[in-house]
Parts: structure tokens; sequence; C-alpha cells
């Protein structure tokens, strides 16, 4: 996948480390993320995203190695530390879009660059937050349903080969919605078909890459913004 972050290096280990954490190299997916979103929306218009992801222990524990942090030992992140998790995580290269996809009435909808970025650590958990504005700001429509039509203003966050697995939690540090708004988790649900391709790409080893286009978004889940009455 085209991610230009520390995690990066995940994907090109040299072998001799893959043999030292072996148990990376399982099935498809290879990276966990709990993560945050929440729409700021102002005078009637979506804004921006605020984003946060909260890596699994294991690629926690290889951000450490690869980026060389916590040097005195103490099991902290000093400042030198969080600014180089940051950097690699919201410096994005043109033409990536961090795994976050956002559409209107099913048409995507642009985005710019990662601003206001931060980063923590939280039970041995790396977990970066940032803001992602929309190119342009975005007109909210009136008693929108996404989640009931496949149209409106829907978020998902998934890697195209399913390498990364979002799932989408509950609570964001983002500016509480105005009066009339509201956003909604629509976890993915598991089917038949759905579990027989997970078992499918279950069976290809860390170098192979899925055969099915965009097979990540097969096992998003969704996030709604619905509003009514709303006006500058």
């Amino acid at each position: 996948m085209p991610r230009i972050t520390p995690l990066s290096a995940l994907h090109c280990l040299a072998p001799a480390a893959l043999c030292l954490h072996g148990s990376l190299a399982q099935a498809h997916p290879h990276v966990f993320v709990d993560a945050r979103a929440g729409f700021v929306v102002e005078g009637g218009t979506l804004q921006a995203l605020r984003i946060e992801w909260r890596y699994d222990l294991l690629t926690s524990l290889y951000m450490f190695e690869i980026l060389d942090l916590d040097r005195d030992g103490d099991g902290a992140l000093d400042d030198e530390d969080r600014a180089a998790i940051v950097a690699g995580e919201t410096e994005w290269e043109p033409g990536y879009d961090g795994d976050i996809h956002l559409t209107l009435h099913g048409a995507p909808v642009a985005m710019g660059q990662p601003e206001d970025g931060s980063a923590m650590l939280i039970e041995d958990q790396v977990v970066v937050r940032f803001t992602l504005p929309l190119a342009q700001p975005l007109n909210v429509p009136p008693g929108d349903d996404g989640d009931r039509n496949g149209d409106g203003i829907v978020l998902r966050l998934f890697d195209p080969i399913f390498y990364y697995a979002y799932t989408i939690v509950e609570g964001t540090d983002a500016p509480a919605l105005p009066p009339g708004c509201a956003s909604r988790i629509t976890p993915f649900t598991p089917d038949e078909a759905s579990e027989a391709l997970r078992a499918r790409l279950a069976a290809l080893s860390r170098e192979e890459i899925p055969e099915d286009e965009n097979v990540g978004s097969l096992f998003a889940d969704r996030v709604t913004l619905e509003c009514s009455g709303v006006s500058g």
C-alpha cells in the first residue's frame, strides 16, 4: 500500500528482522487500528474531519523500534519522540489519502493535508490525532440519512488491500456538532460471503497482495453525518 508513514517500514523489513518478530508475519490484516472520527461543522458546512488512530500493541512496539523512540528508556515519549511520530504519520506524499474516504452521495470528496497533529502513548499503544480539512467546505444536506440510503455524507476508513484493519469506535476530540446534527457509526456486519472472503485473505502470506480491487472497502465501518435545520 502507498502509506508513506513510519509504518511503511513494516511492509518492507529485512528478512532478519522478520525472524525476530515472526508474529507480525501472519495473514491479512497485519496492523490493527482502533479509530475515532469526528466531523467539524461550522456555519452549516462541513469544514474538516478529526481523526484518531490507536495502533495495536505489536505495531506500537515496531514504531518504537523503527523510529528509535524512548532513547532514555523511561517508557515515555518525549517531545522529540512525539514530533517524529507526528511527522511520519501526517506528512503525506501527493496522492496518498491516509485510508480516509469521505463521500457525498457516493462521490469522493477531496481532502487537504493533515493539520494540528499530536501523538501520545496510552496503555503502551501509540495514539495519533490530527485534523484533516476538506479541500473546500461542503454544504451539509438537510435531513441527510446516509446510512439508510447509501447517500449523503459518509466516512469510511479502510486500506484498499486490507493490510491495515480499522475499527471505528465511539468518541472523538472534535468539537461538538451543532444542534440538529448527529453522527452515527454503523459497524461492518459480516455475512457468509464476507467470511469466506476473509478466510481466503487469511491464506495470503505477508508478501502477497489480494487480487480483489479495493478489497478493504468490503470490511469497512461507516460513519454518517445527518443534519436537519442547520443554517449559517
